[in-house]
C-alpha cells in the first residue's frame, strides 16, 4: 500500500485534479481474479481496513473499494466501512457472488458494480450473479466499451439497463502509448505483458490484464456498438459518475460546479480541454 498516498487528492497545473484512489483488493476472489497477483489476496476476517489501508489513507485518500461480497467478513467490512468512512463508495467486483449475496451487500450500503462481466460469474437466465443487479435501481455500475472486454451487444444490453447508472472507465493501463510487442510485469502483475493494439494479456495466455482505450475512444465506440447518441454517451463519463461518488463540486454544466470540461465535435473527437474555467488545450 506504499502507493496509495501518493494518490491523495491534489491539483496540477493545466492538467485534470487527482481526486483520489479506486483500490480493487486484496479482498477478491481468488477464482475471479483476471490478472491480479494472487500473492496479495486476503479476506477480510484477515486483516482490518485501518491495518490495511492506514486511518489516514481511508480519511483522506481512499475514495472506492471493489471487494467480492461472498468472502468470509465482507458483510462486516461494507457495515464497518460505511460507518467509519461513509464517503468511500463500496463497490462488488473480482468476485463469484450469486444475485442474492450482492443484492444483501447492497442493502448494507454497497453502490457499485466494478466493470460489470469482468471477473465475475457469466449472467444466466436462472443464476442471474452480479450482473442482474443492473436493473434492480439500486446500484451503478462501471463497464469497458473498448471493443475488448464486452461484446458491442452486451454493451448495449449494459447501458439500456438503467442510463442513469452507467458508467464508462477505460481499464486503461500503464502500456498505454508504448509500442505493441512484450513488456516486463511489475509487482501487481509478476508475469510479462503482451501488447497487440490495446489488448493486454498475460504472456502466453488469453487472460486479459487491462487496455490502452482512452477514454474519449470508448465514448466513440459506446456510439457505434450502441446506437445510442453522443450526448448519451456523455452523461456516462460525467453525470452518472458524479452522482455515483456524490460528487457536488464537477460532473456537470451548472452554476456553482466547477467548470472543468471538454468540447467535442460531432464525431465525439475532442477538440479543447478547460480546467477550472481556463482553456489548457486546444487541437488549434
Amino acid at each position: 500500500m506504499q502507493i496509495v498516498p501518493l494518490l491523495k487528492p491534489r491539483s496540477f497545473p493545466s492538467g485534470a485534479p487527482l481526486l483520489g484512489a479506486h483500490i480493487e483488493g486484496p479482498f477478491l476472489n481468488a477464482s475471479k481474479k483476471g490478472a491480479h497477483n494472487a500473492a496479495y489476496l486476503q479476506e477480510p476476517t484477515q486483516i482490518s481496513p485501518v491495518d490495511l489501508y492506514g486511518h489516514e489513507n481511508l480519511q483522506n485518500v481512499v475514495k472506492m473499494i471493489t471487494l467480492a461480497p461472498e468472502l468470509p467478513g465482507s458483510t462486516a467490512l461494507i457495515g464497518q466501512l460505511q460507518e467509519e468512512y461513509p464517503h468511500i463508495a463500496i463497490s462488488l467486483g473480482h468476485s463469484a457472488a450469486t444475485y442474492e449475496d450482492g443484492l444483501a451487500a447492497l442493502q448494507l450500503g454497497a453502490r457499485a458494480l466494478t466493470h460489470v462481466f469482468n471477473a465475475m460469474a457469466p449472467l444466466h437466465h436462472r443464476d442471474p450473479g452480479l450482473a442482474g443487479l443492473m436493473t434492480t435501481g439500486k446500484c451503478y455500475y462501471s463497464v469497458i466499451p473498448d471493443g475488448i472486454h464486452l461484446h458491442p451487444s452486451v454493451l448495449a444490453l449494459c447501458m439500456r439497463g438503467d442510463p442513469r447508472k452507467c458508467v464508462f472507465i477505460t481499464d486503461s493501463i500503464e502500456l498505454a502509448g508504448l509500442p505493441d510487442g512484450v513488456h516486463p510485469g511489475h509487482g501487481q502483475i509478476p508475469l510479462n505483458q503482451y501488447k497487440q493494439g490495446n489488448k493486454v494479456t498475460i504472456e502466453g495466455t488469453d487472460t486479459l490484464i487491462g487496455s490502452c482505450c482512452m477514454l474519449d475512444e470508448c465514448l466513440r465506440n459506446a456510439v457505434a456498438f450502441t446506437g445510442c447518441n453522443l450526448a448519451e454517451a456523455v452523461q456516462c463519463v460525467t453525470e452518472n459518475i458524479a452522482d455515483l461518488m456524490a460528487e457536488n463540486k464537477r460532473g456537470k454544466l451548472e452554476p456553482g460546479r466547477r467548470a472543468d470540461f471538454v468540447i467535442l465535435n460531432q464525431e465525439g473527437e475532442v477538440q479543447e480541454t478547460w480546467i477550472g474555467g481556463v482553456k489548457v488545450w486546444s487541437t488549434s
